[in-house]
């Protein structure tokens, strides 16, 4: 295949040479439009003379040189267009010589060096950033030739232990690293430490379909994290990850700690930054679901007992009212806190959690029923100072226009606040408006 494109290419600079050749010795010889160009040039000086002796009237003299005149413009018009016939036909010489030689130096300098054995990659494949695996088997089968050819070379491993990632070949992306860790040890940097522990996620992940950092990546992480400033994107990622493992295990605080400092000494404008806020703010959303879901089984395992059983217990009762207001089911809290308060009508747990749950499942914009009225002014009478029994009664008081009594229930609550809060300055307002009537 060698021989065949050099032979192809000599021929081809061969026939460029013949032809440049001969141009060039095509101008050293006086050409035909020259030759006759000096004739006529002499026939007008010869007029001139003539004219001049007075050989020639001035008559015949314009006469001779308007014809003369004429012939010449008539050969230069001849010669242009005979001109414009040579360079035509020279360019389909051109032509017909070169390009097929272009074309077939093309084919076999693609099939000597191209990879034609690759399919096409169509376009929505490229949109979609989706290299079939075949690039990437091409991609390894070179990176080994070059490595066979060059030796050890530190970028050409990397880029081995990376396509065999993109390959999913876990197992040997992982060897690859090993050995770039023991043979390079001089050269190897945060970034290498941290492809190399992802490489340890990435095959976890593809076992058990779940992100874990083990205790070999931890150490890996700690590594890269000693070599690296966390403003960077691989010192972010790298302490990233070490969070991660706190929180893996049980460490939620120090998890915090570390994905908080990462947020704070990130850059404004660094890509990444988002990144990883998204990563922190989904695993407290898990931790949040996972708890939630956890707090639900154990309320519905005690709900059911408890129902099934027809228990007598007000404490189980109470307690399955305050959790399911907790998961805002206010409606099945109305019921649980109902069982409670008819154990035990003087109960003030009792009482307090079924005005509370009534209270928040009522309707807004709409008048407090009387019974959840009558319930916080039996708590008043068990516990004066309620905060939420003087809120609620004093708004109820105040539809009446009962505006003495409102104020003194409003007195009462706002000694128990605290100034400057929300809730104080919403009392002092509602005060307000007493002196305005």
């Amino acid at each position: 295949m060698s021989a065949l494109f050099m032979l192809a290419f000599i021929i081809t600079l061969f026939l460029l040479l013949l032809i440049l050749f001969f141009m060039k010795n095509s101008k050293k010889s006086l050409t035909v439009n020259e030759v006759n160009n000096n004739i006529f040039k002499h026939q007008f000086i010869e007029i001139e003379e003539d004219f001049k002796i007075g050989k020639i009237s001035e008559q015949e003299f314009y006469i001779m040189k308007n014809e003369l005149s004429k012939r010449v413009l008539k050969y230069s018009s001849n010669i242009k267009s005979d001109k414009k016939y040579d360079n035509k036909v020279l360019n389909r010489i051109i032509k017909i010589i070169f390009i097929p030689l272009i074309i077939l130096l093309s084919t076999i300098f693609y099939y000597y060096n191209g990879q034609p054995e690759l399919p096409d990659l169509p376009l929505s494949d490229r949109k979609e950033n989706n290299v079939p695996n075949i690039f990437y088997q091409q991609a390894l089968k070179d990176i080994d030739k070059k490595i066979s050819n060059f030796g050890e070379n530190l970028e050409l491993y990397i880029l081995k232990a990376n396509t065999l990632t993109a390959l999913n070949k876990y197992e040997q992306s992982i060897t690859i690293w090993k050995y770039i860790i023991d043979s390079f040890e001089e050269e190897l940097n945060a970034s290498i430490y941290l492809s190399y522990g992802e490489a340890i996620i990435q095959k976890l992940f593809n076992q058990e379909n779940k992100i874990l950092i083990t205790r070999e990546a931890k150490d890996i992480f700690e590594k890269a994290s000693k070599l690296s400033s966390i403003e960077t994107e691989v010192g972010a990622l790298t302490r990233f990850y070490l969070g991660l493992h706190d929180y893996q295990n049980g460490k939620t605080l120090q998890a915090q700690l570390k994905w908080e400092e990462i947020l704070i000494s990130a850059p404004v404008n660094a890509p990444w930054k988002e990144q990883i806020e998204l990563q922190v703010t989904q695993i407290s959303r898990d931790e949040n679901n996972n708890k939630n879901k956890q707090i639900l089984s154990m309320v519905s395992q005690l709900s059911e007992r408890l129902y099934a059983s027809n228990s007598q217990n007000i404490i189980q009762w109470n307690k399955l009212g305050r959790s399911l207001i907790v998961l805002e089911k206010y409606s099945q809290a109305v019921k649980a806190y109902q069982k409670a308060y008819d154990l035990d009508r003087k109960n003030i747990d009792a009482i307090k959690g079924l005005a509370e749950s009534l209270l928040l499942n009522h309707e807004k914009d709409k008048p407090v029923q009387d019974n959840t009225i009558q319930l916080f002014e039996n708590i008043l009478l068990k516990d004066t100072n309620y905060p939420l029994a003087l809120w609620v009664i004093a708004e109820h008081e105040i539809l009446i226009n009962n505006f003495l009594r409102a104020e003194k229930l409003l007195n009462r609550l706002l000694i128990q606040l605290s100034e400057g809060s929300e809730e104080y300055n919403l009392v002092i307002n509602k005060l307000k408006a007493f002196d305005n009537k």
